[in-house]
C-alpha cells in the first residue's frame, strides 16, 4: 500500500479547479459574482472566441489595497466570512475564497484594481498559479481582471472544451441570468467586440425582462407577490398561451443568487399541468428573499444549488403565488392580427407558388377550412409513389393484441371508395368524423386523423422541402444564446426552408419560410425548434426529422370544432385509408375507434 502524501498548493488549486472552473462560464461566473460582492454599479464582460482565449470583467465596486490584492489569490482566501457563525448567515454570492486561486491556477490572470481615495491603483500578473508580476499603476476604481488561455497548462482538460460559439452560448446564458438577478445593476456584455445585451441599472425586473427576452414574452408578464415574517416571494410569470420548448425559462434566484431547485420545478409543473399541452413549459421567474438562517448555499461547489430548511413552505409559497396570479388574470388569449399567407395576397404569383406546393400535392389541389388558412385534401383520388391507387387492408385475425386492439376491435378494413355499404353519418362535437359500414361504427378524430395524413406526406417529402419568400418580413424574438443555436444548426434550418437573417438586439428576420406551412405556423415552429436545440431534445438525424415533420403536421391538420363540408369529410377519410399507419396519429394517440352494433343494443337493453 502506497503511503499518504501532503500535497503541494499548486496540485490542490488545479484540483480545486476542477471543482469551480468547468468551462469558461464558470470564470464569468465567479468574477461577476466577486464584482457585485464588491458593490458595483456598473459591471461590463468581455469575451472573445467563446471566452477559451480571453475574458475580461470590469467594475466600478469598492476595489482592493495593494495587499489584499495579492492575498485575493491565495487558497480560502475570503473577506465574506470570519468564523462558522457566518457560514450560516451567509449574505454574499462567494465566500469559499476558491474562485480566484481556482482561476489563476488554469489560466494567466491579469487584475487591475484600486480603491477610491487611493492615489495608484495595483496591477498583478499571475500564470499558473504563480504571481510573476506585481507594480503599481494608474486604474479606475473598482477592479477588472484578465483571465486568458483557459486551462493552457491542463490540456487533458481543455480538449472537452466545446467549440466556441457553444461555450459563448453558456457566457451569455449566464450574464443574462446574473443581469435579471440584480436589475439594480448596470451589466454591458461585449462578445467578439460587439454589444450583445445591455441592461439599464433603473432597479426594474420588467424592463430588464424586456431587454433580454423581447416584447413578446413581455406583454404576457403577470406579476405576483407573497410575504411572511421571513420570506418573501415575487414572482414574474407568463400566461399559459407562452409557453417554451423546454424549462430553461423557469429561472429561480434566491437571496439575489440564481439556483436550480427540483421543489421549485414541481411546484411550477403542478400549478401548470392542466393549463397546457404536454411538452411545452411555462416561463416562471421567481424572486426568493429569506432568512439565510433557513438555507445552507454550501452544498455543491459551484454554488448553483441551495437546500431550504422547510421545503413543504418553500413548495406551497411558490405554489400558491402562482396559483393566485393565474387565477386574477384573463387567460383567455389576446388575438392580435397577423397578415396570413393566401393566395389573394399574391395573385400575381399564383403559378408559381401553386408549382412548389404541387411539390407536395401532385395530384390534389387545396381548400381552405371556414377560418381560411388550414389548408385540406378535396375529394380527389391521391396515387402512391409507383402511381397506383393504395388501399389498406386489416385482418383482424393477424393483429397482435397490443393497446391500439382496446380502441380498434374487429376492424377488418375501411371500405373502398365505391363500397357502397359505408355512410358517411356525419360529425360529432365537430370533432369525431362517424362512419357506419355493416354492423360498425366508426369514430375518427379529425385533428389526429389529419395529422397522421400529413405527418406520412411530409415524411415523404422531407428532403425536397422549399421555402418560399415571406409576402412581409417575419421579426422573431430569441433569447440571449439562442443566435450561437441557430448559427451551428443553419444547414438544418435552411433544409427546412428557412432563410434569414440578423436584426441585432436578440432579434431575427425571416425571409423564406417551409412552403408546407403558412407563415404564422412557420414562425413558431422556429421557435420551437431553437428552444428543443437548446434542451438537446434533437440529435442530427432521424429524430430530429420526425420531430419537426411532427410538428409541422399538428399545426398545419384540422383542428377540433373545425366545421367541415361533406366532401372535406370523405376527402380526410378517403386519405386516412392510404396511410401506413392509420391508428394513431404521430403522437401516440388514436386516430379511430370502432363500436358494434352489438354494444349499442345492450346498452339500450335490447339484447340481454
Amino acid at each position: 500500500m502506497n503511503k499518504i502524501n501532503l500535497l503541494d498548493d499548486e496540485l490542490i488549486n488545479k484540483i480545486s479547479a476542477g471543482e469551480v472552473v468547468e468551462r469558461p462560464a464558470s470564470i464569468v461566473k465567479e468574477l461577476v459574482e466577486n464584482s457585485i460582492d464588491a458593490g458595483s454599479n456598473n459591471i461590463t464582460v468581455e469575451i472573445m472566441d467563446g471566452g477559451i482565449p480571453y475574458i475580461k470583467v470590469s467594475d466600478d465596486g469598492c476595489g482592493m489595497d495593494e495587499i489584499d490584492a495579492v492575498l485575493a489569490f491565495g487558497r480560502h482566501a475570503t473577506s465574506k466570512i470570519k468564523s462558522i457563525n457566518d457560514l450560516f448567515n451567509i449574505e454574499t454570492l462567494g465566500f469559499r475564497g476558491e474562485a480566484l486561486a481556482s482561476i489563476a491556477s488554469i489560466s494567466k490572470v491579469l487584475l487591475k484594481t484600486k480603491e477610491e481615495n487611493s492615489l495608484y491603483g495595483t496591477l498583478i500578473n499571475v500564470e499558473g498559479g504563480k504571481i510573476i508580476k506585481k507594480v503599481k499603476c494608474g486604474c479606475p476604481k473598482g477592479c477588472s481582471i484578465e483571465v486568458r488561455d483557459i486551462f493552457y497548462n491542463t490540456p487533458a482538460r481543455r480538449k472537452f472544451l466545446k467549440r466556441p460559439s457553444t461555450e459563448a452560448m453558456y457566457i451569455t446564458d449566464m450574464v443574462a441570468k446574473i443581469a435579471l438577478s440584480r436589475p439594480d445593476i448596470s451589466f454591458k456584455y461585449i462578445k467578439d467586440k460587439k454589444i450583445e445585451l445591455q441592461t439599464s441599472g433603473n432597479n426594474s425586473v420588467s424592463d430588464v425582462i424586456l431587454r433580454l427576452y423581447g416584447d413578446e414574452l413581455y406583454s404576457s408578464l403577470v406579476q405576483s407577490e407573497y410575504t411572511n415574517e421571513y420570506l418573501n416571494v415575487k414572482v414574474f410569470l407568463c400566461k399559459p398561451s407562452y409557453t417554451k420548448g423546454n424549462r430553461n425559462m423557469q429561472i429561480l434566484f434566491v437571496n439575489g443568487r440564481f439556483v436550480k431547485n427540483k421543489v421549485y420545478n414541481v411546484a411550477i409543473e403542478e400549478v401548470y399541468k392542466t393549463l397546457i399541452p404536454i411538452n411545452r413549459y411555462p416561463v416562471v421567474i421567481t424572486y426568493i428573499n429569506i432568512d439565510p438562517r433557513k438555507i445552507d448555499v454550501n452544498v455543491h461547489p459551484t454554488k448553483l444549488e441551495v437546500k431550504f430548511s422547510d421545503e413543504k413552505e418553500i413548495f406551497d409559497s411558490i405554489y400558491n403565488t402562482i396559483k393566485n396570479a393565474l387565477n386574477k388574470s384573463n387567460l383567455i388569449p389576446v388575438v392580435k392580427y397577423e397578415k396570413k399567407f393566401t393566395f389573394s395576397d399574391v395573385d400575381k404569383d399564383y403559378k408559381h407558388e401553386q408549382t412548389q406546393i404541387n411539390q407536395f400535392e401532385r395530384t390534389t389541389k387545396e381548400i381552405t377550412n371556414h377560418s381560411g388558412d388550414v389548408p385540406f385534401i378535396k375529394d380527389e383520388t391521391i396515387s402512391s409513389s409507383n402511381g397506383s391507387n393504395k388501399n389498406i387492408y386489416f385482418d383482424n385475425d393477424k393483429i397482435s393484441e397490443t393497446v391500439q386492439d382496446k380502441y380498434i376491435s374487429n376492424f377488418n378494413s375501411l371500405p373502398d371508395n365505391n363500397d357502397d355499404k359505408y355512410k358517411l353519418i356525419g360529425v360529432l362535437f365537430s370533432t369525431f368524423i362517424i362512419v357506419e359500414k355493416d354492423d360498425m361504427v366508426y369514430l375518427i378524430d379529425q385533428h389526429a386523423a389529419h395529422e397522421r395524413i400529413l405527418y406520412e406526406r411530409f415524411m415523404s417529402k422531407y428532403n425536397n422541402v422549399q421555402g418560399k419568400q415571406t409576402t412581409i418580413p417575419i421579426l422573431v424574438n430569441i433569447e440571449p444564446g439562442d443566435e450561437e443555436i441557430i448559427n451551428e444548426n443553419i444547414e438544418l434550418f435552411n433544409k427546412l426552408g428557412y432563410k434569414f437573417e440578423s436584426f441585432g438586439n436578440n432579434s431575427i428576420i425571416l425571409r423564406e419560410v417551409p412552403v408546407i406551412l403558412g407563415q404564422p405556423e412557420s414562425r413558431q415552429l422556429f421557435i420551437d425548434i431553437i428552444d428543443k436545440l437548446r434542451n438537446g431534445d434533437f440529435n442530427k438525424d432521424i429524430k430530429l426529422k420526425e420531430e419537426n415533420i411532427i410538428m409541422m403536421a399538428c399545426k398545419k391538420a384540422v383542428k377540433a370544432m373545425d366545421k367541415l363540408s361533406k366532401e372535406e369529410i370523405k376527402s380526410l377519410f378517403d386519405e386516412l385509408k392510404i396511410t401506413e399507419n392509420p391508428y394513431t396519429c404521430p403522437h401516440g394517440r388514436p386516430v379511430i375507434i370502432s363500436i358494434k352494433k352489438y354494444e349499442i343494443e345492450k346498452m339500450f337493453k335490447r339484447i340481454m
